[in-house]
């Protein structure tokens, strides 16, 4: 469980800069701020977790390299949202705490998803 979440924790730290550099290239103002909003999300989204699954499984040893994402932003968070769901109940461990900050954190997402698809 402890790898999945370390695994988690970086995947979402990758994604999380790679909006912020997608924030920075945006080419209208609801990009921007709807990139802005994600990634101040996502990093309070999966910091609260990184925090609740030390408590229940101890400190992390280390996070694995993970590839900053490359993509639109909205092909960014697809595949953010799909490898979490797949490896939902992994991290999770059983831990009800555990998913429900999973679900925060896809829930950033598909938010996100949504303002970036159709506020424009």
């Amino acid at each position: 469980m402890a790898d999945c979440c370390a695994e988690l924790v970086a995947r979402c730290f990758a994604v999380r800069t790679a909006a912020h550099y997608a924030h920075l290239l945006s080419k209208t103002y609801a990009e921007h701020v709807a990139l802005d909003e994600f990634y101040t999300a996502l990093l309070e989204a999966t910091d609260k977790f990184a925090e609740c699954c030390m408590g229940v499984e101890g400190q992390f040893k280390n996070f694995p390299a993970v590839p900053l994402p490359t993509g639109t932003p909205l092909e960014i968070l697809r595949d953010l949202s799909k490898w979490v769901s797949e490896h939902r109940t992994e991290c999770a461990g059983g831990e009800t705490e555990l998913a429900n900050l999973i679900d925060e954190i896809l829930s950033t997402i598909d938010r996100s998803y949504y303002k970036l698809k159709f506020l424009k």
